[in-house]
């Protein structure tokens, strides 16, 4: 099954650093975590909840969720009262549910899902929104160093500046493994950002460390085993460093093949109950850029035979990069 490396970096930050996103859901409160549930899954096909923790309040359990979202979606509402009613049901625990965002927005962002019977709210489920780009400057501070590798998502620009001052935060973390988790996250959330050619050179001292970082092995499922082996054989000949760093960005662009791979397949199997014959075969030799043109294609398609017109179209297009 592929791994979405995007997300699993955020389930790092938020297993090592829980005490943190706690102090920003309740400034001020006594409130104490007291364990984590990992891999939660509910009882619906395909429903995994990563972000669950177990928390004390006045002598009160509670189930905290942490949902991140780059961005919001429509259906993130209804989705959130899913979970919360499955967890409760699961856990016979009350659920404090809690959505993060991280790229900026100026729209207001929905805090409920609702049933309305014409302009009345019959039903509603609230839950607690965080805009993490409010909390950029005490990022920057070190106030909570910890989320250093979220900057770059935060910020209005993101800028070699912002890098230099997650690097500068990440390495006060004492804790080796957690120092390179910090690291690993800092490379993988900045290469939505920046070229990963650029962002290894500018890790290029702290590669070394990142070969510690807890969701390597996830790199590894995404595709990038051969890419480090590769890079391995070349820094015989070159410099471990160099070769380490090559093989790693030969790794991630295989990574994202597979994922989007992946995801085209889901997004079809959802919306038209089967998938195109020999799919996996004909979406082997496309470049990234032209799967991700097949994403917006699987979503848009209005049948399957719409959206084979659009697979060939591409797979004849002229290879990108």
């Amino acid at each position: 099954m592929s791994v979405n490396i995007f997300d699993r970096v955020l389930k790092i930050l938020a297993r090592n650093y829980a005490y943190r996103f706690l102090e920003l859901v309740f400034p001020g409160r006594e409130v104490r975590l007291v364990g984590t549930l990992e891999d939660v899954e509910l009882a619906l096909p395909e429903q995994r909840v990563d972000f669950v923790h177990r928390m004390v309040y006045e002598g009160q359990e509670y189930l905290l969720h942490l949902e991140f979202q780059l961005l919001h979606r429509e259906e993130i509402p209804r989705r959130l009262f899913v979970y919360s009613a499955l967890l409760t049901q699961q856990f016979d625990l009350p659920v404090i549910t809690v959505v993060l965002y991280l790229e900026r927005r100026l729209a207001p962002l929905p805090e409920a899902y609702e049933v309305r019977l014409g302009e009345e709210a019959v039903n509603r489920f609230s839950y607690r929104v965080l805009r993490l780009w409010d909390y950029e400057e005490p990022i920057r501070r070190g106030q909570y160093r910890e989320l250093a590798p979220l900057l770059v998502a935060l910020v209005k620009e993101p800028t070699e500046e912002v890098l230099v001052r997650e690097r500068e935060l990440i390495l006060e973390e004492a804790d080796s493994r957690k120092r390179a988790d910090l690291l690993a996250s800092a490379v993988t959330i900045a290469s939505r950002y920046f070229d990963k050619a650029f962002l290894w050179r500018f890790f290029r001292q702290e590669v070394e460390q990142m070969r510690g970082a807890s969701f390597i092995e996830d790199w590894i499922e995404e595709g990038i085993q051969q890419g480090i082996q590769q890079g391995i054989q070349q820094g015989i000949q070159q410099g471990i460093q160099q070769g380490i760093q090559q093989g790693i960005q030969q790794g991630i662009r295989e990574g994202e093949k597979r994922a989007h791979q992946a995801t085209v397949a889901r997004i079809l199997k959802r919306r038209f109950g089967r998938l195109p014959v020999m799919l996996a075969e004909r979406l082997e030799p496309l470049t990234v850029e032209q799967l991700e043109a097949l994403i917006d294609a699987a979503l848009d398609a209005e049948s399957l035979a719409a959206f084979e017109q659009q697979l060939a179209t591409v797979s004849t297009s002229e290879t990108v990069g």
